[in-house]
Protein backbone atom coordinates (compact mmCIF):
# COMPACT_ATOMS: atom_id res chain seq x y z
CA UNK A 1 0.00 0.00 0.00
CA UNK A 2 1.00 3.45 -0.85
CA UNK A 3 1.86 5.76 1.74
CA UNK A 4 0.90 9.76 1.19
CA UNK A 5 0.78 12.88 3.04
CA UNK A 6 -2.29 13.96 3.71
CA UNK A 7 -3.66 17.90 5.39
CA UNK A 8 -7.13 18.12 7.49
CA UNK A 9 -9.14 21.06 6.31
CA UNK A 10 -11.29 20.51 9.48
CA UNK A 11 -7.92 20.66 12.06
CA UNK A 12 -4.72 22.00 9.12
CA UNK A 13 -3.11 18.51 10.50
CA UNK A 14 -0.37 16.76 8.38
CA UNK A 15 -0.73 13.41 8.39
CA UNK A 16 1.01 9.98 6.40
CA UNK A 17 -1.40 7.99 5.99
CA UNK A 18 -1.13 3.80 4.11
CA UNK A 19 -3.85 3.76 1.74
CA UNK A 20 -5.34 1.02 -0.06
CA UNK A 21 -5.78 2.81 -3.17
CA UNK A 22 -5.43 6.75 -4.71
CA UNK A 23 -9.03 6.87 -4.40
CA UNK A 24 -9.33 6.05 -0.93
CA UNK A 25 -10.73 8.76 1.21
CA UNK A 26 -8.94 8.51 4.55
CA UNK A 27 -10.02 9.85 7.94
CA UNK A 28 -8.14 12.55 10.10
CA UNK A 29 -6.30 10.56 12.91
CA UNK A 30 -6.02 13.91 15.00
CA UNK A 31 -9.76 14.56 14.84
CA UNK A 32 -11.61 12.31 12.54
CA UNK A 33 -12.83 14.54 9.57
CA UNK A 34 -12.97 13.06 6.40
CA UNK A 35 -12.24 16.42 4.20
CA UNK A 36 -8.65 15.47 3.89
CA UNK A 37 -6.35 16.75 0.79
CA UNK A 38 -3.31 14.57 -0.54
CA UNK A 39 0.00 16.80 -0.82
CA UNK A 40 2.32 16.31 -3.10
CA UNK A 41 5.50 14.59 -2.03
CA UNK A 42 9.29 14.64 -3.18
CA UNK A 43 10.70 11.40 -4.84
CA UNK A 44 13.39 10.46 -2.99
CA UNK A 45 15.03 7.61 -4.57
CA UNK A 46 17.39 5.68 -2.00
CA UNK A 47 21.02 3.54 -2.91
CA UNK A 48 23.18 1.80 -1.46
CA UNK A 49 26.54 3.80 -2.58
CA UNK A 50 27.50 6.77 -0.39
CA UNK A 51 26.59 10.37 -1.13
CA UNK A 52 29.26 11.80 -3.50
CA UNK A 53 30.11 8.43 -5.24
CA UNK A 54 31.00 8.36 -8.76
CA UNK A 55 28.31 6.67 -10.85
CA UNK A 56 30.02 3.37 -12.76
CA UNK A 57 31.26 3.79 -16.14
CA UNK A 58 29.33 1.99 -18.81
CA UNK A 59 32.15 -0.23 -21.20
CA UNK A 60 29.54 -0.93 -23.90
CA UNK A 61 28.38 2.66 -24.11
CA UNK A 62 29.38 4.41 -27.17
CA UNK A 63 29.89 7.55 -25.01
CA UNK A 64 32.41 5.73 -22.59
CA UNK A 65 35.08 8.04 -23.81
CA UNK A 66 34.54 10.73 -21.48
CA UNK A 67 30.98 11.83 -22.89
CA UNK A 68 28.13 10.12 -21.04
CA UNK A 69 25.87 12.32 -19.94
CA UNK A 70 25.17 10.31 -16.56
CA UNK A 71 28.57 10.77 -15.22
CA UNK A 72 28.95 13.82 -12.74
Amino acid sequence: MPLFTYQCAKCGAESEILVGSAAARPACPSCGGRNMTRMASAFAPQSAKAAGDPAPRCQSCPSAGGGCPYQR
